[in-house]
């Protein structure tokens, strides 16, 4: 076998119980890694409508076929799991060193079930597998956990989650490296609930074969090519990162303003790329994950009084979503407070996106006045940057209001009623990313039909074009590429490949995959993996609703109803309007072999071999 290992490792927390299993050929071939093989397991031995915090739920690290070779852009992982903020599927990914370091180990995934009875971390090294006492952890921060176990031997890779996960903040997140996380959707939370303070992993120096290493090494070349010509482009990803976004989702009207009230923040200068770099006296350096040929991270090499240097990793130059959540979003257009937010969301373990979300809807509230009685000393206005740090900490310590933040934006908008949930920004349950549906037609497809629920990173219709014309236009785009992300995904290789030039594509996933695996990789092969693997993450939320799954395929009121106030996409909804939506929804559904109510057809099952799993299932 090349490529993968083929082998799992099963850690149970419950009996202390660890152990190696083969994972079949024939699920590697046919969900091929990462997302793919986290999502068939996850499906296979989660069972319907358990607690998301309960020990029925099961953690899944996996990597792809990748990882642990020369490939460039592959220093990734994905996770999949429950989700304790959706009640729903979850996978995300995550850059750095853990995947390759966990293939290096020998495995193709780490399974973590069961709760343990005391906090506990997990210790995979070449001499030992073995869970320990975490108590002399517990309550640490992320950064405080990582340069512990880190201490003895720098070259282990740490996953940790933070207080916020200890507490049960339902969009906690894992921290690994500092300042990558496993972001979205509660992940760092499912730690939490089963005692989990850590995991850290360190291989051994063994290299992961693929059929033909002249076919490798020259796959090696062409990327780092394609990456070196997109870079002499002068393509702004591989001089700024993601902050270079903000002046463009600014100008194209779908940056987040002050809860999603508009698509335009007239300080969105004061925290774009060049001035982000500015505050900290471009004191900066590139920070990229294994293998990387475009390295868009970058930390800050800059003291802050803030950042106490015995207890901190490296302090993070914020991304774009942080910029657009705690910026646009709270009206925030100081960049200190923007880093020093940003830094205390990795050190504790919160989800900025989340985060961001969830405060702008206390924000409007506020403002619109909607807080009870009880609650409205505890509002908190747009622009307040005091107050934004103060509420942090009470939202990490469920203390107050921050106890009703703690939720999730549903949850919170649920709890005050029908008017605050007519303003709640989110889709199934997952807070809405930094890029307003009402400035790109088709996107709110995306988020309606991701089974994560509304997420920037599940594919994008490949159009620069407002919601102006019928989201049919845009469809056949938008499948494609949602199949070329779940394949990304899946390989595991970076979603920042569009960066290089030309573009990566399906194409490439095959020839890939084909390079590595040796397998023979056709465009059907391929194309049937990503729609197996979109349709099981879809079968997965099924089992846990009550209702026909259209009803669940839904907008927030905001992006059907309200259109922009202002700025260069004034007057556009989501949709041009109900009708476009239902129809442009039907007609995907039909494309990806489900019935109008959304539902897979039993056509549809037997050729994507689905119909086995649901009958064990």
């Amino acid at each position: 076998m090349f490529g993968w290992t083929g082998k799992l490792l099963r850690v149970d927390l419950s009996t202390e119980k660890i152990s190696e299993e083969v994972i079949p050929e024939e699920i590697l071939h046919q969900f091929i890694g990462g997302k793919g093989i986290g999502t068939y397991y996850l499906f296979k031995e989660v069972p319907p409508r358990i607690d998301p915090l309960g020990p029925l739920n099961r953690f899944y690290l996996v990597t792809g076929p990748l990882q642990g070779t020369k490939i460039p852009i592959t220093g990734r992982c994905a996770a999949v799991s429950k989700s304790p903020l959706t009640q729903l599927y979850i996978d995300s990914q995550i850059g750095g060193h853990l995947g390759p370091e966990l293939k290096r180990a020998g495995y193709d995934m780490l399974i973590i079930q069961g709760k343990a009875g005391k906090p506990v971390w997990i210790n995979i090294s070449p001499d030992e597998r073995a869970i320990n006492d975490a108590t002399q952890l517990w309550g640490k921060t992320t950064h405080e956990t990582e340069l512990a176990l880190r201490k003895a031997e720098p070259k282990t890779r740490v996953i940790s989650t933070g207080p916020a996960g200890e507490k049960l903040v339902r969009f906690a997140c894992l921290t690994h490296n500092f300042f990558r996380n496993f972001g979205r959707g509660g992940l760092g939370t499912v730690f939490g609930s089963k005692q989990l303070k850590a995991v850290a992993i360190r291989g051994d120096k063994r290299q992961i074969s693929t059929p033909d290493s002249r076919k490798e090494l020259e796959l090696v070349k062409q990327l780092s090519h394609r990456a070196k010509k997109a870079k002499e482009r002068g393509h702004s990803l591989h001089f700024h990162g993601t902050s270079w976004l903000v002046p463009y989702a600014n100008e194209t009207g779908q940056f987040p303003t002050h809860n999603f009230q508009t698509t335009y923040f007239e300080g969105h200068e004061k925290i774009s790329a060049e001035q982000l770099e500015a505050s900290v006296d471009n004191q900066t350096r590139r920070t990229p994950c294994e293998l990387c040929v475009i390295s868009c991270a970058w930390t800050i090499k800059k003291e802050f009084p803030w950042a106490p240097t015995e207890k901190t990793g490296e302090i993070a130059m914020p991304e774009y979503e942080s910029l657009g959540m705690i910026g646009g979003n709270l009206g925030i257009d100081d960049p200190q407070t923007i880093i020093q937010v940003n830094h205390f969301c990795n050190t504790i373990g919160l989800d900025v996106i989340s985060t961001g979300n969830v405060i702008g809807l206390l924000m409007e509230v506020t403002q619109r006045g909607l807080l009870p009685k009880d609650l409205q000393p505890l509002g908190i206005q747009f622009g307040d940057k005091e107050g934004l740090v103060n509420l942090l900490h009470k939202i990490v310590a469920r203390e107050g209001i921050g106890d009703i933040l703690a939720n999730g934006t549903r949850m919170f908008a649920e709890q005050l009623g029908p008017e605050v949930e007519a303003i709640a920004i989110h889709g199934k349950g997952l807070e809405v990313p930094a890029w307003d549906p009402r400035g790109k037609r088709g996107l709110g497809l995306s988020y309606v039909t991701a089974a994560a629920g509304a997420s920037h990173l599940r594919g994008w219709p490949r159009t620069t074009k407002p919601p102006n014309d019928k989201a049919i236009t845009v469809l056949n785009s938008l499948i494609e590429e949602q199949n070329l992300k779940i394949l990304k995904d899946s390989l595991v290789i970076c979603h920042f490949t569009h960066s290089i030039s030309p573009k990566f594509s399906i194409k490439d996933c095959m020839m890939v995959l084909e390079t590595v695996t040796g397998i023979s990789a056709s465009m059907e092969l391929v194309t049937q993996a990503a729609e197996r693997i979109w349709l099981l993450a879809r079968l997965f939320n099924i089992r846990e609703y009550d209702n026909p799954p259209r009803e669940y395929d839904i907008l927030p009121p905001r992006f059907m109803q309200e259109p922009i106030p202002d700025g260069p996409t004034k007057g556009y909804t989501a949709f041009i309007n109900q009708q476009d939506f239902n129809e442009s929804l039907t007609e995907l559904y039909k494309r990806r072999g489900c019935d109008p109510d959304g539902r897979p057809t039993q056509e549809v099952l037997k050729k994507l071999r689905l119909t086995a799993l649901l009958k064990e299932n």
